[in-house]
């Protein structure tokens, strides 16, 4: 049964992941100062959980992974455009910013990446999902700070990654 949506509080870990991940995308090409990267990262985190509020199941973390995904392919996703022209950047320098594929799962208890159609999906933010009808967690989280798979495998995992099936047709 359904434990209905999650609250914007249970959803600050991963909101926050995801909205640092493209903060420090950004500050790597230097063209934005601190003070603009961190209202970036204010307006991504309140876009994001505005946008998922009615999307956050956390009995049910896969349900609406979809919606929830952030995707920039050859356009760039609404969400991350909004919060860029917050700051005055536009979405076409924006775009020219960030790259050119990138895919962001943010999903209850994990945020995932993928740069590159072809790249390797990397893990964000992990928490063990609390056992059914617990109504809490045990706290342990793992979270990557940097942008290299390499670091996370040195960090360890607690729980097996996720199987993607991916198709391609052409």
């Amino acid at each position: 049964m359904s434990q209905g949506y999650g609250t914007k509080a249970e959803m600050v870990p991963e909101v926050t992941a995801a909205a640092s991940f493209v903060s420090r995308l950004l500050r790597t090409t230097g063209f934005l100062s601190e003070q603009q990267l961190q209202f970036f990262s204010d307006c991504l985190q309140q876009a994001l959980s505005e946008h998922y509020k009615h999307h956050w199941f956390p009995d049910r973390p896969q349900k609406g992974s979809g919606y929830r995904c952030i995707r920039i392919n050859h356009e760039m996703d609404p969400i991350i455009s909004k919060a860029a022209c917050r700051i005055g950047l536009s979405s076409q320098k924006l775009f020219r910013l960030l790259p050119r594929e990138l895919t962001l799962w943010v999903d209850p208890y994990e945020v995932s990446y993928r740069i590159g159609e072809d790249g390797s999906i990397c893990v964000l933010y992990e928490a063990e999902v609390p056992a059914a009808n617990s109504g809490s967690s045990n706290g342990n989280t793992l979270y990557n700070s940097t942008l290299n798979c390499k670091n996370h495998a040195l960090m360890g995992r607690t729980s097996p990654p996720k199987n993607y099936l991916m198709t391609v047709s052409s």
